[in-house]
């Protein structure tokens, strides 16, 4: 399985920020709308359809804030997919540590394996 779009959810009573990491079972996908529109920012992008989403992965965090292609103020959706930019990357790392940076068409296990390296589990779910 590989990462296909990274969606952001509302800060929640306790102040953590959650991410939903779309998963597909291979880059093929039938892009959401405005993907190829840049700045992404200006318009209203949306993720794959629902059909295409093998796996959804959920970060709970108040650690970890991320920068998004999809809000981004330069790029379009398309470009995370020619890997001109990520679909997500790490807005400041801990002092010695790695940035953490989420690539259109990364392994599922890479991605998990990120996470976990800030003492952070991704529970998943499938779509239904």
């Amino acid at each position: 399985m590989v990462l296909i779009y990274i969606n952001p959810l509302n800060k929640n009573y306790k102040g953590e920020q959650t991410y939903e990491f779309l998963f597909a079972k291979t880059q093929e996908i039938t892009y959401g709308n405005d993907w190829d529109v840049a700045p992404a920012s200006s318009v209203e992008v949306t993720p794959p359809p629902i059909e295409d989403v093998t796996l959804v992965g959920i970060l709970k965090t108040d650690e970890i804030e991320l920068e998004l292609a999809l809000m981004s103020d330069h790029f379009s959706m398309y470009d995370s997919v020619e890997n001109i930019v990520a679909l997500g990357w790490e807005k400041e790392s801990p002092e010695n540590e790695e940035r953490l940076v989420f690539h259109f068409g990364e392994e599922f296990e890479s991605v998990k394996k990120k996470i976990y390296s800030r003492d952070k589990i991704m529970e998943t779910i499938k779509p239904q």
